[in-house]
């Protein structure tokens, strides 16, 4: 496709976005600098319009949770991480004026290898904060956008999360963007760990169990498709456990950098 064939399908996607005013002052030189250099960095990864387009619209939603959280925000896509980068190498005193002029302050990227053990926390952070933002309860199991972004895309190496029995399930994906089905189930995105983490409150905490309690009643039990493990074990997308320590198996999240 032309590149200014391209750039008028990503003015298009943007109008149709929940962040259409914000896109809309996206810079539209990001898209082709975007294009021509994200692979050096994220080897395979798709560069059409589309895929910008949804990529950078998970970006804003991201910097929308980072602004108003207060903390650190740990960011569960590679895809959006990706134009966050070109962003910065391109033009990042701009960056930074749009996100005081759409989301009230600077939005640093912290880089995860110094974020260390603090990226789970940080996850949870993003958690209840896009969930609160699509107007769910912080405790539920609604999964938002942003985080099932890298499996909708087909994202090279992301981060694929599901909701499986009520809880947040996550796998890497491959370097053709698919589930390597070795799965984990964060401890830190557990509705009990957003509460001693203070995301949620007890109140709304037993309200997302009394729900929960009451949707497995409805439904004559806990879904049985896949087995939920703790700790370091997995459990395969057929329901096999596997505690082998392979895949991604382990006990922490799938997020690329952090904001706050």
């Amino acid at each position: 496709m032309h590149v200014k064939e391209a750039g008028h399908e990503v003015a298009r996607e943007f109008e149709r976005s929940t962040y259409a005013q914000v896109l809309a002052d996206v810079p539209p030189a990001l898209f082709p600098y975007w294009s021509q250099t994200s692979q050096r960095e994220f080897p395979s990864i798709p560069r059409d319009a589309s895929f910008f387009a949804q990529s950078a619209e998970g970006l804003m939603m991201f910097f929308d949770c980072a602004a108003a959280a207060g903390k650190t925000c740990g960011l569960p896509s590679r895809a959006a991480d990706s134009v966050w980068h070109a962003w910065m190498r391109l033009d990042e005193a701009g960056l930074q004026r749009f996100c005081i002029r759409h989301f009230g302050k600077v939005i640093p990227h912290l880089e995860k290898a110094k974020m260390g053990a603090g990226m789970h926390e940080a996850l949870a952070v993003c958690l209840a904060q896009a969930r609160r933002r699509a107007s769910q309860p912080a405790a539920g199991t609604h999964l938002p956008t942003l985080f099932s972004l890298d499996r909708r895309l087909g994202m090279p190496h992301g981060f694929a999360y599901w909701i499986i029995g009520g809880l947040v399930a996550y796998c890497v994906l491959d370097e053709f963007g698919n589930p390597d089905h070795h799965m984990v189930f964060p401890e830190a995105l557990r509705p009990e760990s957003l509460v001693l983490l203070g995301l949620v409150g007890t109140t709304g905490y037993d309200e997302a169990a009394g729900r929960a309690e009451r949707r497995e009643r409805d439904q004559g039990g806990a879904d049985g498709s896949v087995s939920i493990i703790d700790g370091d074990g997995c459990a395969d997308g057929d329901g096999a456990a596997s505690g082998d320590g392979g895949g991604s198996c382990g006990g922490g999240c799938g997020g690329g950098c952090g904001g706050s």
